[in-house]
């Protein structure tokens, strides 16, 4: 049995299926904060602990993948 293994994937490759990537741009996710019941109970004063999280949002143009990357200095 042999391992067939391509060239490692680069920065704009897609990791699963080896087509292009492109950047959807950047991203602010919401973390944190508190969900259900507390949310019913405190309203917006639940969302105190709620932070954003930038993310470099990357697409597969071939398998409609989505990469997630912390965004480059």
């Amino acid at each position: 049995m042999t391992d067939q293994q391509g060239p490692p994937p680069t920065a704009d490759t897609c990791v699963r299926c080896g087509g292009g990537l492109h950047s959807m741009g950047v991203e602010k996710f919401r973390v944190g904060g508190t969900s259900g019941g507390w949310k019913l109970l405190f309203g917006e004063m639940a969302e105190l602990g709620e932070e954003t999280l930038p993310l470099d949002v990357w697409a597969c143009s071939q398998c409609r993948s989505v990469e997630l990357r912390v965004p480059g200095a």
